[in-house]
C-alpha cells in the first residue's frame, strides 16, 4: 500500500494559482486539460473508456486597502475531449493585500484520477524600478523573466473545502468576502510562499478526494456540470506587512492545468506532469 501521506491531498498535494490584481482583476480564470478518452487493452477485449467532462468553477479576490476589492467567478469547461491553459498575473500589490482563490473541479459521468500541475512555474518579472526599490535590488531594473521577487514575497496557505460563499458586509448587493465553507487547513509551514508552491506544482501532483481513508480514491463523478461532488480548492494568499520596497513595480505570473484521466481499467495512473506511475492501493 502507498504511503497516503506522500500521495494523498497534503500541502504538495492541493495546488493552484493566484488571480490578477488590478485593472486586469475581473478577467481570472485556469487552465484544463484532460484526456476525456482512454483505452486499455486485456488478451483479445479491448475496454474503451467513458467520456470525462473536466469543469472547474473558480473564484477570485482581491483585497488591497485604499485601492478597493475586486471579485469575480465563472468556470472553465474543458469541452470533453479538448484541453485549455490559463495564465494568471499578479501586480501592483503592497505589504498587507490579500486575496483568495477557489477551484471547484468537476469530472462529469466517470470518477477520475485528476491530476493539477503546471509547465512553467512562476514567472517573476521586475518591471523597472523605483528609487526606492533600487536601494534593495540588485536586478538593475531588467524587465525580464525572472528577475522580480514577487512570488518569493506573497504567503499562501491551502485548504480543503466543501465549497465557497460569498459574504456582503456593506449590504450593496455585492461581495466583498469569499468564505470557503468547512476549510480543514492542510501542512502549511508559516513560510509557505506562492514561489513553493509553483515550484511543487511544476512536477504534478495527484488530488486524494478523500483523505479519511488509507488508500488514494479517485475524484468523484457528478451527475452534471451543476454538481459538486468533489472537494475544492482554497488558497489564500497575503503580503506580509514586513515586505520592503524589493517589490516595488514586480509581477509574476503563472498557468497552471488540471488533467483528469479515467479511475476504471486504470489502476495505477500515470503522471502526465513527470511521467511517473502511482500505485493507488
Amino acid at each position: 500500500m502507498s504511503d497516503k501521506n506522500t500521495l494523498g491531498l497534503s500541502r504538495r498535494r492541493v495546488l493552484g494559482g493566484l488571480g490578477a490584481i488590478g485593472v486586469a482583476s475581473a478577467g481570472a480564470g485556469l487552465g484544463t486539460s484532460a484526456y476525456f478518452s482512454d483505452s486499455e487493452s486485456f488478451v483479445n477485449n479491448i475496454l474503451e473508456a467513458g467520456e470525462l467532462n473536466l469543469i472547474v468553477d473558480w473564484a477570485t479576490e482581491a483585497h488591497q486597502g485604499s485601492y478597493g476589492y475586486s471579485f469575480a467567478e465563472g468556470e472553465v469547461d474543458g469541452g470533453g475531449d479538448g484541453e485549455t491553459d490559463y495564465s494568471y498575473e499578479i501586480s501592483d500589490v503592497k505589504p498587507g493585500d490579500s486575496g483568495t482563490i477557489v477551484l471547484c473541479p468537476k469530472v462529469v459521468d466517470n470518477p477520475a484520477w485528476l491530476w493539477v500541475g503546471s509547465a512553467d512555474g512562476a514567472t517573476d518579472y521586475e518591471n523597472g524600478l523605483t528609487e526606492p526599490e533600487s536601494d534593495v535590488d540588485g536586478s538593475g531594473g531588467d524587465p525580464g523573466a525572472g528577475n522580480g521577487e514577487l512570488s518569493e514575497n506573497i504567503q499562501v496557505t491551502v485548504s480543503y473545502a466543501s465549497g465557497y460563499s460569498t459574504e456582503d458586509e456593506d449590504e450593496d448587493g455585492e461581495p466583498d468576502n469569499i468564505v470557503c465553507e468547512d476549510k480543514e487547513e492542510l501542512d502549511n509551514p508559516d513560510d509557505y510562499t506562492l514561489a513553493d508552491l509553483m515550484s511543487e506544482l511544476e512536477m504534478g501532483w495527484l488530488i486524494d478526494a478523500d483523505r479519511s481513508t488509507p488508500e488514494i480514491d479517485p475524484y468523484p463523478a457528478s451527475e452534471d456540470a451543476e454538481t459538486q461532488e468533489g472537494p475544492c480548492l482554497c488558497i489564500e494568499w497575503e503580503v506580509p506587512t514586513d515586505v520592503g520596497n524589493v517589490i516595488q513595480t514586480d509581477s509574476v505570473e503563472f498557468a497552471f492545468s488540471f488533467e483528469a484521466m479515467q479511475q476504471r481499467h486504470n489502476p495505477d495512473p500515470s503522471n502526465p506532469f513527470n511521467d511517473t506511475t502511482t500505485n493507488s492501493s
